[in-house]
């Protein structure tokens, strides 16, 4: 079957999808999987060319449910429990109890993932949070998690993961945290809820405001989706997000520096953080 979308009208979505999501797609890389998604989507609304369905796309789509759906489709959701732990390890041990220290008794610390896709991020602080035990004792500690992608998030709040997805938990905890069934791996009662997932675009001011303040802000491996206006625009929204003295954790790959010069980059047991 060919496909609906063409080459030239794969620069034309792909400027849409530009817009409005910061994601910058690379024809060489994303053609293939773009042009079966619209052959799928045009054979589900029954319409016949790339034009009507971009037409939905931009102008019949008031809820924005088209968007999500095409954001589903293109987002990359690989994950899994203790992803370079280092990071975690850091942020129980070093960052929350200098905050603790820092920011009054009364104030709920909070922390963000963005992404969070399937909820292996946040779940992963939570679980070194409790394990930990010491600041989680003293004060309250909010996680929250957004991604763009709706399907993702439904899945995070079901709490059912993968043996691949727990593969690098300890067996103690995983024990100890998750219950076993058919499928994989559900989370306990005990963890259940302990995570504010919400759907959330980056680029979205009014979506990013209502989040409220933060105290650290994971964003691992997103950055290298977007060009370099992107990866600024993201970083001032972070800056803006933080509050004074909060950090930003970047993935192993990601260099806050290269982007903007507004964060203190500061080195804790070799990992890389930014202090705003």
């Amino acid at each position: 079957m060919a496909h609906l979308l063409s080459v030239e009208n794969f620069a034309k979505i792909g400027e849409f999808i530009y817009r409005k999501s910061g994601i910058f797609l690379e024809k060489e890389k994303h053609y293939d999987k773009l042009a079966k998604y619209v052959n799928s989507r045009a054979r589900d609304l029954e319409i016949d060319s790339f034009r009507k369905y971009f037409f939905k796309l931009r102008f019949d789509d008031e809820v924005g449910d088209e968007f999500q759906a095409l954001m589903n489709a293109i987002t990359v959701n690989e994950t899994y429990f203790f992803r370079e732990k280092d990071q975690f390890e850091v942020l129980v041990n070093e960052i929350l109890p200098e905050l603790h220290e820092t920011i009054p008794s009364d104030r709920t610390l909070r922390i963000l993932s963005s992404p969070c896709s399937t909820g292996e991020e946040p779940y992963s602080m939570i679980l070194h949070i409790v394990e930990e035990g010491e600041v989680v004792q003293k004060r309250d500690i909010e996680v929250v998690g957004i991604d763009i992608d709706s399907t993702v998030i439904e899945k995070a709040i079901v709490g059912l993961f993968s043996d691949r997805s727990v593969h690098a938990i300890p067996k103690g905890i995983l024990a100890k945290w998750f219950d076993k069934k058919s499928l994989g791996y559900q989370l306990g009662e005990d963890l259940n809820g302990s995570v504010n997932f919400q759907v959330a675009n980056i680029f979205d001011k009014v979506q990013m405001r209502k989040l409220g303040k933060f105290d650290v802000i994971f964003s691992r491996n997103m950055l290298i989706y977007f060009d370099d206006t992107s990866r600024k625009e993201v970083a001032m929204t972070f800056y803006d997000m933080l509050n004074p003295g909060g950090y930003v954790f970047l993935g192993h790959a990601e260099y806050m520096s290269r982007i903007v010069s507004v964060f203190n980059a500061k080195k804790v047991n070799n990992t890389l953080i930014y202090q705003k």
